[in-house]
């Protein structure tokens, strides 16, 4: 056996015996990350409110995405094609909570319901935001969820996630 399989093996032997995640769950959540994180960015979201929207540093999400071999332009946030190229319901150079209140006035999607909970410690607490409308046009529903720091960083994410789901709907 190899040293760094036998590095890995030792690596799962104590993850199982310390019920810690494995390098493949570590793996699994880390592209889960950069999924969304590429869906909020695409909405709109600066990589800060994504970073704090999904509870994981600026930094950490950067070299994430960097891996990915997702770019990064500190300049313009990153819109995803499929809003760029069909003149989606999104944009990707204002906030996601001012596009869907536009899209509101303008009579294509009913108004945003929203609902925001808040877990853990007084002095540290995690909000999850949840949003939902029709799309008048053809009175589907559409949902969005997010979580963040504040109010505002989970209904941003929310916001994101529902302009996503406007765009493929």
């Amino acid at each position: 056996m190899r040293a760094g399989e036998m590095l890995e093996a030792g690596a799962a032997e104590h993850a199982a015996r310390m019920d810690l995640p494995t390098e493949e769950d570590r793996r699994r959540e880390r592209t889960r990350v950069t999924d969304i994180a590429q869906t909020l960015l695409s909405g709109g979201l600066t990589i800060r409110q994504a970073a704090e929207s999904l509870m994981v540093k600026t930094f950490t999400l950067k070299a994430w995405l960097k891996e990915a071999g997702i770019q990064i332009s500190p300049a313009a946030p990153v819109v995803a094609e499929s809003s760029k190229s069909s003149g989606g319901v999104g944009s990707g150079e204002r906030h996601p909570v001012s596009v869907l209140n536009e899209l509101t006035q303008q009579g294509r999607i009913e108004a945003v319901t929203w609902t925001v909970e808040s877990t853990g410690p007084s002095h540290a607490p995690a909000f999850t935001a949840s949003a939902a409308t029709h799309l008048l046009a053809t009175n589907t529903p559409v949902r969005g969820q997010g979580s963040g720091a504040s109010k505002a960083a989970a209904r941003s994410a929310a916001a994101a996630v529902l302009l996503t789901g406007l765009d493929t709907a």
